[in-house]
């Protein structure tokens, strides 16, 4: 199995990072990675690469929210070096459908290139998405390409009832807790993904077993005379879990669940931004693969499957979510 193309996703982490930390010397070796490198794998023996660009896009519905941006690439050969703005398509026709119940488009939203940033596009007018509802992308990038299109089915909001508290010792037996409504599907669970960002990320923040795992051998004996940037935790910063269903939490019988917080997900002390997504299959399909392209299977490397991303004509994704969030501040248990 070797990779036949390459392309680097602008904002997929900035919406949901869902790779887990590798904590062995994370800050000098850098190998928690929050640019997810897009890789589509086949089965080659042939040295020699025949490789066709393709259009990739890039775009994420969320529920209550204006239409987001769309980007807009070409992918690159897996040997060569890529350079985002090089292959950045800047002359598209970008449009967003909402669509009925039959497939037939109700609205047509369309969209213009943001001058500022090679590749991406933003909404003519500004439109929030509607959960429970179905949109199409349709993106033409010319003769030379078929009409790129990819649809999704954006997950019915949901309310944060009640957080369990506002703040809570770190390793508290009661666990910090999200009392939630349920996001509605026709046919499955609700499929959700837990993200947990620290908004003082400092060395003295540092919960101690992280700190240990970092700093593992070496002889510090004056914690200020570190050296660190916030740079330095940027593995940190964000950390998410893999999608969970539904029937993992604990489902009342009023169509409520409580989710509650691992504590291993926590890094530092200070305040917390607790995020719940609730996301659709397109996200679901691309994060499933993508944990099996990068290792996370005991597949041999003849049975790993090429990524699923539901574009037609193209490649990349166009996904879409419901969230809630709540701040929490982790405090210090000193006793």
């Amino acid at each position: 199995m070797s990779p036949k193309f390459q392309y680097r996703f602008p904002t997929w982490h900035s919406h949901l990072n869902f790779r887990m930390p590798d904590m062995k010397r994370l800050m000098k070796t850098s190998l928690y990675a929050l640019a997810v490198l897009f890789v589509i794998s086949g089965c080659e023996t042939e040295s020699g690469s025949n490789h066709e660009p393709e259009i990739v896009v890039e775009s994420y519905l969320v529920a209550g929210q204006p239409l987001p941006q769309v980007w807009v690439h070409l992918s690159e050969d897996k040997d060569a070096v890529y350079v985002s703005n090089a292959l950045a398509v800047n002359d598209a026709q970008v449009t967003i459908h909402l669509l009925g119940a039959a497939g037939q488009t109700e609205k047509a939203f369309e969209y213009v290139r943001a001058l500022d940033v090679p590749g991406a596009y933003s909404a003519a007018q500004t439109q929030l998405v509607e959960g429970g509802r179905s949109y199409r992308l349709e993106v033409d990038a010319g003769p030379a390409f078929d009409k790129v299109s990819a649809q999704t089915l954006v997950p019915t909001l949901f309310d944060l009832i009640a957080p369990s508290s506002e703040a809570i010792e770190y390793k508290d037996p009661a666990q910090y807790s999200m009392l939630v409504t349920q996001s509605k599907f026709e046919d499955r669970q609700g499929i959700f993904v837990f993200t947990m960002e620290a908004l003082k990320p400092t060395i003295y923040n540092l919960i101690p077993t992280y700190f240990e795992f970092i700093f593992e051998g070496e002889d510090i004996e004056d914690i200020d005379s570190i050296e660190w940037t916030t740079e330095d935790f940027e593995g940190l910063l964000i950390f998410s879990s893999q999608p969970i269903f539904e029937g993992n939490y604990e489902v009342f019988p009023d169509e409520t669940l409580r989710v509650k917080l691992p504590w291993f997900a926590v890094p530092f002390f200070g305040p917390l931004k607790v995020t719940m997504s609730a996301i659709d299959d397109n996200l679901f399909d691309f994060q499933r693969y993508q944990l099996v392209q990068q290792g996370g299977s005991t597949l041999s490397p003849g049975e790993i499957p090429n990524v699923v991303d539901n574009v037609e004509n193209g490649r990349g994704i166009f996904g879409s979510m419901a969230q809630v969030s709540h701040t929490v501040e982790i405090l210090r248990n000193d006793r």
